[in-house]
């Protein structure tokens, strides 16, 4: 090899060596930017959550919802309260089992919550699926374990 070729090849790899040693930092840190250490907290199973159901009107009537938050349960995202009969609701999450999107309240009474990310539709009585999204699958929405005190007008929520 010449002085001129040898000259040529260390300047080549002499360049691409700074320029990995500049670029290495830029890449570890949209890397380290993708990723997140935070986890949501979750409630310990068996804690207990009361609303008071006179302060909430949307549950005055049987076929009535409401999308609350009830302290940290459902990793602190609100969960959808429904009264499917007098003394008798259910509580399910707000997040889509797709893709974790929080899904929309429905539109109207009676009307399908749906889904915005990927149009996946469930009941709005009980968070079943009703259609599946565009792309996957989604399975209901998990439900809270619940009992309900006529005499105080008092739900109580399972974690």
């Amino acid at each position: 090899m010449d002085q001129q070729s040898s000259r040529r090849f260390f300047l080549h790899k002499a360049a691409a060596s700074i320029g990995l040693a500049l670029t290495a930092p830029a890449i570890a840190a949209l890397v380290a930017g993708c990723e997140s250490d935070e986890t949501t907290p979750t409630p310990p199973v068996g804690t207990t959550y009361t609303v008071d159901i006179t302060t909430i009107p949307e549950l005055s009537a049987v076929g009535g919802i409401t999308l609350t938050f009830v302290g940290d349960l459902n990793g602190g995202s609100p969960v959808f309260i429904s009264r499917i009969a007098q003394n008798t609701f259910v509580v399910f999450s707000s997040i889509c089992t797709h893709a974790s999107c929080e899904v929309d309240p429905p539109a109207a009474s009676g009307s399908n919550i749906v889904c915005s990310c990927h149009k996946a539709e469930y009941s709005s009585s009980d968070g079943s699926v009703l259609k599946q999204p565009t792309t996957g699958s989604a399975t209901n929405l998990p439900r809270f374990a619940n009992s309900f005190d006529p005499a105080t007008s008092i739900l109580t929520i399972t974690a």
